[in-house]
């Protein structure tokens, strides 16, 4: 609420109907309406995904025999947090089974070393890592819509599982990835873009499919423990509540980065509100009752992150490190600082992912500055295309990147160019030492690709290709603005050429739509905590982005912290520029405004060897910035981080 002493009377009525005014232009110019209703009541109903029932059927199936089930997960963090959802539920499931003598299931995770198995379930990894481990069930999360050929393997085997007829496991798939023409020929396959899934969210991840179906296991065993005439073991496991996983939850969703429709910004704004409820109790206290798992807790500390945590504290501090596991090494200590139950465990594992994160960082940092520099040559050769034609489809390549990192080279590439990059690396793993196994578990004759895309849809752009030439030795997979592929070597050439083919067919035929979400300049008197905590508490993402505001301001002080960021004091300035007076470099003179107020604004990134020096006081910019509150040391000071700055000139 409005501080009363600071405004009286018809004062704080009139800011406060503002404020409402301009929460509901932000929420509406993103197709919502203030205020959003954040109701867990309104989630989209579980059973509208199809074989979402079967599947949960069989699990249920599975804990109340105890039957040994494997889960296949991602390397990234939505496969990391979908498989701690599963395994952490299951467990639960179990463990309450257990205390009514029912047999205790067992629960097995699998995550492929991406560089020698690649991604998803693949009869390489089907046959090394998940057969010697007997299941009666196997589990996808994340992946396996496009693993027709695993699962035929799968289907093949005898005498593995102890349960099932002819011994062979049941696969489950459970994946949000755009599926070919036909599904895998699996026991179940869960996936709300299946063609003939009612299912009204398309953009839910990979760990939203692995939660929902948590949800439908619980349903199944309190249904079958009521047949079963047991009403107090039914009971016991209606006491269970799935959101105690909203946390994990939460960063995989983010992690994604899936569009965050309304159905999505309810699961993250769940999560966000347990986090930080979770943040005022004890680390144990707050794990036991399923607001802060030790995990995300850990993360967090490392990080330096300070309640109230923010989706953008999420998707910038806790998801990368999470992420940087799957790119440097073998995946394990993400989801094992997921899964950990103890405080010690936790803060181990985290330290793994926080030392994996700062190495990742520097070989992108590498990796960028060549890319860039080879998208210049690129530009500087190209005499067929013009620039702008060049920019929407780029293929970057070198031998010696790091196969973990190509993507987000390729996004940051994305960045400059607004178009759809592709970056290839070498399949081998670069860890691996000279002789060693892993040196020759990539086959040097095939590129691992990632891609990222503003401008088409990405695996449609790769479908086109793959169309137009049947023969090309490629396979591939994703989804619209990011997808990943393997190709032969010998193919590169080839591909460059039909990947612009391709999307210059798209742009013309069926471009992606980019919103760009206006929220104008901010009143000094609107530039209030009640704003900034408000921004703090929405569950901003993907399609729905933190406000942006943009006005004119007057640097009045300027101050270099470190070696590449500046901080800044400024003051709104008018719109319009002084009739008649210029500085002496030709530019416009700009009055402060009346009312205007010194604000503090952050600006990342903004120096460097060439340009050391921070702004100049005097000057007049036109600032696009987010509206935040920086808390240190106890204080609270009302901030904007610039998002982009522009010199217009001077301010009087």
């Amino acid at each position: 609420m409005l501080n009363n002493a600071m405004y009286q009377g018809g004062v704080a009525s009139d800011l406060e109907a503002e404020l409402t005014g301009l929460k509901e232009r932000i929420l509406g110019n993103r197709g919502a309406h203030y205020p959003e209703v954040y109701d867990p009541a309104n989630l989209i109903c579980p059973t509208k995904l199809t074989d979402g029932i079967r599947a949960a059927v069989r699990l249920s199936e599975a804990l109340i025999r105890g039957h040994r089930v494997v889960a296949v997960a991602d390397f990234d963090c939505d496969g990391a947090t979908g498989a701690a959802i599963f395994i952490r539920c299951m467990n639960r499931f179990s463990a309450v089974l257990s205390s009514f003598r029912y047999p205790r299931a067992s629960f097995e995770y699998v995550i492929p070393d991406r560089f020698k198995y690649g991604y998803g379930l693949k009869i390489p990894l089907a046959e090394d890592k998940i057969r010697p481990l007997r299941p009666d069930v196997v589990v996808t999360i994340d992946n396996g819509i496009s693993s027709h050929d695993a699962v035929y393997r799968i289907n093949s085997w005898t005498a593995v599982s102890d349960y099932n007829r002819d011994g062979t496991p049941h696969v489950i798939i459970t994946d949000h990835h755009a599926p070919g023409e036909d599904l895998p020929a699996a026991y179940a396959v869960v996936n709300p873009n299946r063609k003939d899934c009612s299912f009204p969210s398309k953009a839910l991840s990979g760990c939203g499919v692995a939660f929902y179906l948590m949800i439908l296991v619980r349903q199944a065993l309190i249904s079958r423990l009521k047949k079963a005439g047991k009403p107090e073991a039914a009971q016991a496991i209606a006491s269970i509540q799935v959101n105690h996983v909203a946390d994990v939850l939460a960063i995989g969703t983010i992690g994604d980065v899936v569009p965050m429709d309304a159905n999505n910004r309810l699961l993250v704004k769940v999560g966000l509100d347990r986090i930080n409820r979770g943040l005022s109790m004890s680390p144990k206290e707050s794990h036991d009752r399923g607001y802060l798992c030790y995990g995300v807790r850990a993360l967090l500390s490392l990080a330096g992150v300070q309640g109230p945590v923010t989706s953008t504290d999420l998707a910038f501090q806790v998801v990368p490190r999470i992420n940087a596991v799957g790119r440097m090494e073998k995946p394990v200590s993400g989801i094992e600082c997921l899964l950990a139950d103890s405080q010690i465990i936790a803060e181990i594992e985290a330290k793994r992912c926080d030392a994996l994160n700062k190495e990742r960082k520097a070989v992108q940092k590498d990796m960028e500055r060549e890319a860039n520099d080879e998208l210049s040559r690129l530009f500087g050769e190209s005499d067929s295309l013009s620039e702008s034609e060049d920019q929407s489809a780029v293929v970057l390549h070198a031998d010696h990147w790091h196969p973990g990192i190509v993507g987000l080279v390729a996004s940051r590439i994305k960045e400059r160019t607004k178009g759809a990059v592709i970056c290839f690396s070498p399949e081998a793993d670069p860890n691996a030492e000279p002789g060693s196994p892993d040196a020759v578990s990539g086959d040097p004759d095939w590129l691992k690709g990632s891609g990222r895309s503003d401008n088409v849809h990405l695996r449609d752009a790769l479908a086109y290709v793959a169309s137009r030439a049947p023969d090309m030795m490629m396979q591939f997979g994703g989804h619209a603005r990011a997808a990943g592929l393997s190709l032969h070597r010998s193919e590169l050439n080839r591909f460059r050429r039909l990947f612009r083919e391709a999307v210059a067919y798209l742009r013309e035929v069926s471009p992606l739509t980019n919103p760009v979400f206006q929220d104008g300049s901010l009143l000094p008197a609107h530039r209030c905590r009640e704003l900034a905590e408000w921004i703090e508490g929405q569950p901003w993402g993907q399609m729905f982005p933190e406000p942006l505001f943009s006005q004119k301001f007057k640097v009045i002080r300027s101050l270099g912290i470190g070696k590449e960021h500046q901080k800044l004091l400024v003051m709104d300035l008018d719109d319009e520029p002084l009739t008649g007076e210029f500085g002496e470099d030709g530019t416009p003179v700009y009055p402060v405004s009346h009312g205007a107020k010194a604000f503090p604004v952050l600006w990342f990134f903004s120096r460097d060897e060439s340009n050391p020096n921070p702004v100049q006081p005097g000057v007049a910019i036109e600032l696009t910035y987010t509206l935040t509150i920086n808390r240190f040391r106890g204080k609270d000071e009302l901030q904007g981080i610039a998002r982009d700055v522009q010199y217009i000139g001077h301010g009087r």
